[in-house]
């Protein structure tokens, strides 16, 4: 499977864990918390399962993370508003969480694609078997690709993916990214990127008062930029420096303009 993201993508949120979490993880499920720089659900659980997601609506994107003594959790993927429903890669699993050992207790890597409707029983989808070796102790880095109706993971800096998706139903075509945990599995060094997009990409404008505006555009735009001029006529573009904030799944910006006519485009790089 061809990468989701290049080496131009935009990375737009990380925690390290060491100051503690970012104030950005809902911590919806399973009371998160932090210890000795390291992140984890002190009450794991999977009925419904534990969920801490950011509040960022995307489309197209890769996640990175660290996974210690990697044995029953994993990452949610397009997850809606509720962190019930959505994509989950599971790591480790069959019941190592409810006390299973043996077998393939806490050695998979799979899919669930869960809705309301199967969220008691999801099927598992794509099992890669024997992922993990030594469950509860062994540590691993995962990079998932997300990109149209396809979902791909990668362990520990292959460039090959050890197991991927292609939800043909595209059940969720946007959503959150979060975490789920269901043992003492703990995450570290969470990088979350968005890639370029191809375009074209529409822009809005809104006044927010008599001096203001805020633009607005996909947060999947990346590798454009944001350029204004005051003259349409032999227009000399100019980029905008400041850097917006993300709302959802748009890129923000407030400008203001002290009494001077501005024109606002994006450009490709």
């Amino acid at each position: 499977m061809a990468c989701a993201v290049s080496l131009h993508a935009q990375t737009i949120f990380t925690d390290n864990f060491e100051a503690g979490a970012s104030p950005l993880w809902s911590n919806l499920r399973g009371a998160w918390f932090t210890a000795n720089g390291v992140y984890l659900a002190a009450n794991p659980q999977n009925v419904p399962p534990t969920f801490t997601g950011l509040p960022f609506v995307l489309q197209n994107f890769a996640v990175e993370v660290d996974i210690n003594q990697v044995a029953d959790g994993g990452i949610w993927l397009r997850c809606d508003a509720s962190g019930t429903n959505g994509v989950l890669l599971v790591t480790g699993g069959h019941g190592w969480g409810g006390g299973a050992r043996g077998g393939d207790a806490g050695r998979s890597l799979y899919w669930h694609v869960i809705t309301p409707a199967n969220w008691s029983s999801p099927p598992i989808l794509n099992e890669a078997s024997n992922a993990f070796s030594n469950p509860g102790v062994q540590n691993v880095h995962l990079r998932i690709e997300v990109v149209g109706n396809s979902y791909a993971a990668f362990l520990n800096g292959s460039t090959t993916a050890i197991t991927s998706l292609t939800e043909t139903n595209m059940t969720y075509s946007s959503g959150s990214v979060g975490l789920y945990g269901f043992s003492s599995q703990t995450f570290d060094n969470f990088v979350l990127q968005v890639p370029p997009g191809f375009g074209p990409y529409l822009l809005n404008i809104a006044r927010t008062d008599s001096s203001h505006a805020t633009l607005s555009w996909p947060t999947n735009a990346v590798g454009w930029d944001l350029e204004s001029t005051a003259f349409l006529v032999a227009a000399n573009w100019s980029t905008v420096t400041n850097a917006p904030v993300i709302a959802g799944t748009n890129f923000t910006l407030t400008v203001s303009d002290a009494g001077t006519q501005q024109y606002f485009r994006l450009h490709k790089q």
